[in-house]
């Protein structure tokens, strides 16, 4: 392993370089409708007739008048329960591009000259798209949010030409493996599932840590496991018994059973685990690698390296910390007194000023000791961030490390224009800035991106970091 911090990174890409290990791509298909062309050929989509949905794919068009304008359209159908004519059911992007001489057209390798998204994208119509009935510049109401099928979700690509469809394909997009197992845990004092990967073989090992939310993230953790890691998605507060009901004074001894448990798998390979923690989870990341030795890389999407007061029920602030060690709170910053207005509004005022306020002494109480973690470390951080100042709370992991001259590598990667709401890509990330109780920031572009580069980066750094 390469000793010594990574740089850091300010501005990304939509396109991270494909490695092997993802590159899980579906058969190619051709789908064509009758249309009238001057090549010898009718016009034709070919697309992956399915692939992951964390899958960059490529979607190219030909049998197309030379130098033709043509609309490519994408529209896939969303299963929110809360939909109705303003929010979806079927959500709908579209770009318009100018053909070459050759007839040809491929998605990714030029911009569109007008459409829902910019820049030369292959994923643009995938994660540009919004409710079909939306006005491209109204504001989408709270409720308003893509949701995938439990397993799978088909887009459909049509082409235009004068305002007649010359060409359609679909392709599905898989949310997970199919081969992928979930397990029971046999564990009486833990609450998740656990996710093994294809076939038979010993894999590397992730533990994943949910947000405030309360909610552990089994999609994520099933796509995980769909790229080669054994994932334990950890639910630390909520229901069920025996784990707290609020995120207060949640032990830190129970994440440190669920590494212990998971060690003890006969499919998971290596004698070092990975934790990937979320949000108030990344936090809980931080300290438990702080304190185990068995943890030998460590993601943070969004994270704090400052321990905070924890929440009550209705997330009003606890008045003790989030986390417990030994059965004592861990010292932590208390949330600022602050009226953020009615849902949906933002949290940030509940933190930022008390960071801002809080003297060096109660920082440094507060602070995680991240350098005693013996781990690898990726934080991912964004710059609009509205429920607390993750690029803030990140910069000082950073700061601490780089005092102590830290032996292992780390890196923080902070995205400019996006929001707290991350997740895989490629979905579409319209309604991602709000719902109908929180404002997380960001656009509907630089989320995608941030999604994009984040997820990429972070199989990577596991990869890198976990790998035989």
């Amino acid at each position: 392993m390469v000793l010594g911090r990574l740089p850091t990174s300010r501005t990304h890409s939509m396109h991270p370089t494909r490695r092997d290990l993802l590159g899980l791509l579906g058969t190619v298909g051709l789908s064509t409708l009758a249309g009238c062309s001057g090549t010898t050929t009718d016009p034709q989509i070919s697309v992956p007739t399915n692939a992951l949905t964390d899958e960059e794919i490529r979607v190219e068009l030909d049998g197309l008048e030379s130098e033709a304008s043509v609309v490519v359209r994408a529209s896939a159908q969303s299963q929110n329960q809360q939909s109705n004519a303003k929010t979806g059911g079927q959500w709908e992007s579209r770009a318009r591009f100018e053909v070459g001489d050759d007839g040809t057209l491929v998605v990714g390798e030029q911009p569109p000259v007008e459409g829902t998204y910019e820049d030369a994208d292959p994923m643009g119509l995938f994660w540009s798209k919004r409710p079909a009935d939306a006005k491209s510049d109204q504001q989408l109401p709270p409720e308003a949010i893509f949701a995938p099928g439990e397993e799978s979700y088909e887009v459909t690509l049509t082409a235009e030409v004068d305002g007649e469809s010359v060409a359609e394909a679909t392709t599905a997009r898989r949310l997970f493996d199919p081969e992928i197992e979930e397990r029971a845990i046999d564990h009486g004092d833990l609450v998740g599932k656990l996710f093994l990967p294809p076939g038979s073989e010993p894999a590397p090992a992730i533990l994943h840590l949910h947000g405030a939310g309360g909610k552990p993230h089994l999609a994520t953790a099933r796509l995980l496991a769909s790229r080669g890691f054994a994932t334990l998605a950890l639910q630390y507060f909520g229901d069920p018994d025996p784990i707290p009901d609020t995120l207060s004074e949640v032990p830190v001894e129970y994440a440190e059973t669920a590494v212990e448990w998971l060690q003890e798998q006969n499919r998971v390979a290596g004698q070092k685990l990975g934790v990937f923690g979320f949000s108030r989870g990344g936090a809980l990341a931080l300290l438990l690698a702080s304190r185990n030795e068995n943890l030998g890389a460590v993601v943070g999407w969004v994270p704090s390296g400052v321990v905070w007061e924890g929440l009550s029920y209705g997330r009003a602030p606890a008045d003790t910390s989030a986390w417990s060690v030994g059965g004592e709170p861990v010292p932590f910053l208390e949330l600022a007194d602050a009226d953020p207005g009615p849902p949906p509004a933002p949290s940030l005022p509940y933190y930022e000023p008390a960071l801002s306020k809080a003297s060096d002494d109660e920082i440094a109480t507060a602070a995680i000791p991240v350098e005693d973690a013996d781990a690898s470390m990726y934080l991912v951080s964004v710059t609009d961030d509205q429920r607390w100042p993750s690029a803030r709370l990140s910069e000082r992991v950073v700061e601490r490390l780089d005092a102590n001259s830290y032996s292992h590598k780390y890196r923080h990667d902070s995205h400019e224009g996006a929001g707290h709401y991350m997740r895989y890509p490629y979905l579409p990330t319209a309604g991602t800035s709000r719902n109908q109780y929180n404002v997380y920031g960001g656009s509907q572009e630089a989320n995608a991106r941030a999604n994009a580069d984040a997820w990429h980066e972070t199989l990577a750094f596991f990869d890198d970091a976990l790998g035989e």
